[in-house]
């Protein structure tokens, strides 16, 4: 096989088109945010529904709606799973999908331990400000304009929780968790965006 000597403008070239291809790869970002946007908005909406209506029924459905959590990792697992065998390149925005969300996650989990005395205040208002941070965030980066508006009203919705009753923290916060992450997952799935 005879060695082919590049031109330095033959080479840029290659490059160029190199970066723009991979600039236009989808990411699978939008599963995540379905999933976990339906799943957190199902376990919020199930204990406000717990504490409006309180039946015996409804508090065994609130106690068992952790299980939500699990079904999340378990849906996450099989989709990272997917997701290593057919990417064949994976863009670099979704190491900001990756370290946003990791730092989400340790923010929130220090957050709720240091104010364990009023836990579900401090969640709902930790998931509402620290979820549409990193929205505002990676729909800044990314240039995604559904998750810097959904960033924005989730952080909106934090004034809320401090003037409302217990029961209805949990219906703004699935509220939110709604328009941050499951309506713009959706609308990733289904954009022509590189999001």
């Amino acid at each position: 096989m005879a060695s082919q000597n590049l031109t330095s403008e033959e080479s840029i070239s290659i490059i160029e088109n190199s970066l723009k291809h991979s600039s236009k790869q989808k990411t699978g970002a939008s599963n995540y945010y379905i999933i976990w946007g339906f799943m957190l908005f199902a376990y919020f909406f199930i204990q406000f529904f717990n504490f409006h209506f309180k039946t015996s029924t409804t508090a065994l459905i609130a106690e068992n709606s952790t299980l939500l959590f699990a079904l999340g990792g378990l849906l996450s697992y099989l989709q990272s799973r997917k997701d290593t065998k057919t990417e064949t390149f994976v863009p670099l925005i979704e190491k900001v999908y990756l370290y946003g969300w990791i730092a989400a996650s340790i923010g929130l989990g220090v957050l709720s331990f240091v104010y364990i005395r009023n836990f579900t205040e401090t969640l709902c208002f930790g998931v509402l400000l620290i979820f549409g941070l990193v929205n505002f965030i990676i729909g800044g980066v990314s240039g995604f304009k559904p998750l810097i508006i959904g960033g924005i009203l989730s952080m909106l919705l934090c004034i809320l929780i401090v003037y409302c009753a217990l029961e209805y923290k949990f219906l703004i916060t699935a509220i939110g968790v709604m328009i941050s992450c499951a309506i713009p997952g959706i609308m990733m799935k289904y954009s022509k965006s590189n999001v």
